[in-house]
């Protein structure tokens, strides 16, 4: 892939405005292929020495790798005893435990793989990909098939709500679905929510189709960063394919075909306390770099060999990491943050 140059226009906007400009360059630090186990890697995170662990959705197990990608742990999988998960959702590392996040309970291990503690919830709760905070409360992005929505949730240690964030009908995107109803979703650029925690506890979030991050506080939102921003369109032939593919699913499978690519497509809080988010607009595309109190102090292009928005990405260790997966291979990109 071609690296782009900095135009001098740009090096003129980061002396006026104060904020830093240029470009990142990801590179690989190790890629491993099938024959570990991971067949469906989801999402990592970072330990303080820099091992990452991910983990697995089709087998709901953690590998732990060390920075030049040579196994460490292997632990979990399906089963409903205590060290094992019935749905796993989500692994954090805070300092020397990992946090996993299921749809039947938390587990806590240390980083070798044991487990510390568990506890389990009062009901299944399947969310896409939640944040997990270190006191236990954690927020989730789920469907909830008897109202035929999608909510963001604010949850307690023990799973239970404790306040709806955000949420929209399904049926504004994929007419057809009724509630009550037993429906997949492939939410190809559809309306989504991105989410992290702030170290004090607070969630920060944002709705995928509108550059604007807000922060919950005391169950209200406030705004912390909002900018306009003009969403790109989709290709016609993307769209035309995208429709052909559509009229050869019927229901229980809906796939929204949109217009135009969401705005936000990542948002995550560094180890220091800032929020980011990678932005996809026809002002500038790359990563957002914010304060805790919402002012600007970067943005970032992102020269990569892999498609950013499709990574999972996380901060640890002054670093950025991408996870880039596929059925084939897994590579883990690091670039140091600015």
């Amino acid at each position: 892939m071609k690296r782009l140059a900095l135009s001098s226009a740009i090096f003129l906007l980061a002396a006026c405005n104060q904020v830093e400009n240029r470009i990142l360059y990801p590179e690989l630090v190790f890629s491993t292929r099938e024959g570990v186990g991971l067949t469906a890697p989801r999402d990592l995170t970072v330990d303080r020495f820099g091992n990452v662990f991910v983990f697995d959705y089709d087998d709901y197990q953690i590998l732990g790798f060390d920075s030049a990608g040579t196994l460490l742990a292997d632990f979990g999988g399906w089963a409903l005893e205590d060290g094992d998960f019935q749905h796993l959702m989500a692994v954090e590392v805070f300092g020397d435990s990992l946090v996993a996040l299921d749809a039947g309970a938390v587990s806590v291990f240390d980083l070798d793989g044991q487990l510390r503690a568990k506890r389990s919830y009062a009901d299944t709760i399947i969310c896409d990909l939640p944040r997990i905070h270190p006191s236990g409360v954690w927020a989730g992005d789920w469907i909830v098939e008897e109202t035929a929505e999608n909510i963001l949730t604010l949850r307690d240690p023990d799973g239970s709500a404790r306040a709806r964030v955000a949420g929209y009908s399904l049926g504004e995107l994929f007419p057809g679905v009724e509630p009550g109803g037993m429906f997949f979703i492939n939410r190809t650029e559809a309306l989504s929510y991105h989410y992290d925690f702030l170290p004090d506890g607070r969630l920060v979030w944002a709705a995928s189709d509108r550059l604007e991050v807000l922060v919950r506080d005391g169950g209200q939102d406030a705004v912390l960063y909002s900018s306009p921003a003009t969403p790109i369109p989709y290709p016609a032939e993307t769209i035309e394919a995208m429709l052909e593919e559509q009229a050869n699913l019927g229901p229980p499978l809906f796939m929204n075909v949109p217009e135009q690519y969401q705005l936000i497509q990542h948002l995550f809080v560094d180890e220091t306390g800032d929020p980011w988010g990678y932005i996809l607009s026809g002002e500038r595309t790359g990563l957002l770099h914010l304060s805790e109190e919402g002012r600007e102090l970067g943005f970032y292009q992102v020269e990569a060999e892999f498609d950013v928005p499709a990574a999972r990405v996380t901060a640890a260790n002054g670093k950025l990491y991408f996870l880039v997966a596929d059925r084939i291979e897994t590579g883990v990109y690091v670039v140091d943050r600015p």
